[in-house]
């Protein structure tokens, strides 16, 4: 890992690939410290901002450089994938107990459980199968909506988790984030 100029770690791209291992390990590390043990909410949605920040940016820049291209379905992209949703699931819950929640909860929560749902592969997997109960709850408490729930549930249910779903729609998001940021 190095420093940015912000003084975060930023996660080394060695060959083209971002260190999932560092990043898999910098996430749990604020995960552990601020969500399971402490509920400092703030202080892990300021650890895990600029997580996010740098795998969105990795993936725009990556499918940028093959001219849209998804990578094949391998180990390294499932592993890739599955801390991407993670991550988005995490910060959506440091995001939303962080604001007041007699507010109007940030469309952003909406869409970072969204997308946490749509690229969480292998869903039949035990962990997986409970994190993605958990994205639905929380999901369901931030719309107050049944049917938009089910809905997506039907929709992530019907794509199994496929690893090469999972990127197609990742991307999609990705290519939504930095669209709407210019």
């Amino acid at each position: 890992m190095r420093t940015s100029e912000s003084g975060k770690m930023e996660i080394q791209v060695i060959r083209d690939h971002l260190d999932i291992v560092k990043l898999q390990q910098k996430m749990n590390d604020i995960v552990f410290d601020y969500l399971d043990t402490s509920n400092n909410y703030p202080k892990a949605m300021r650890g895990l901002n600029p997580l996010y920040t740098q795998v969105t940016t990795y993936y725009k820049e990556y499918l940028d450089n093959r001219a849209g291209e998804l990578p094949s379905a391998n180990t390294y992209w499932h592993l890739f994938i599955d801390c991407c949703a993670k991550l988005c699931y995490f910060l959506a819950v440091s995001t939303y107990y962080s604001s007041n929640e007699l507010q109007k909860t940030p469309e952003k929560v909406e869409q970072l459980l969204t997308i946490a749902a749509y690229s969480l592969p292998s869903i039949d997997q035990e962990e997986n199968e409970q994190l993605l109960s958990a994205i639905f709850a929380l999901y369901s408490e931030v719309v107050k909506d049944e049917e938009k729930t089910v809905s997506l549930r039907n929709a992530v249910l019907e794509q199994k988790g496929a690893v090469k779903q999972c990127m197609q729609q990742f991307k999609l998001f990705v290519e939504h984030e930095f669209t709407e940021i210019i």
